[in-house]
């Protein structure tokens, strides 16, 4: 394993930062968007903790299979109803 950072030195930023900001900004964007979601739906989601790790773990494609998936799979709580 290369532990070198002297490497990091040698990449001209200013040529990358423009692609990579946007990509970045985008991707924070979408994780902030799962999570807003994800607080206010917590109590209706089935597995919610499992979705926070999914969003939280995988960063670009955890909040997608969340807002995606995980919003449509709704927690059915029999105990609640009454008869």
């Amino acid at each position: 394993m290369n532990t070198d950072i002297s490497a990091l030195l040698e990449i001209d930023w200013a040529k990358i930062l423009p692609f990579a900001l946007p990509i970045i900004f985008f991707n924070l964007l979408l994780i902030g968007v799962a999570l807003y979601d994800w607080f206010k739906r917590k109590d209706r989601i089935a597995a919610p903790y499992a979705w926070l790790a999914a969003i939280l773990l995988f960063q670009s494609l955890g909040p997608i299979l969340y807002l995606v998936i995980g919003r449509k799979v709704i927690r059915h709580d029999y105990s609640r109803e009454t008869s």
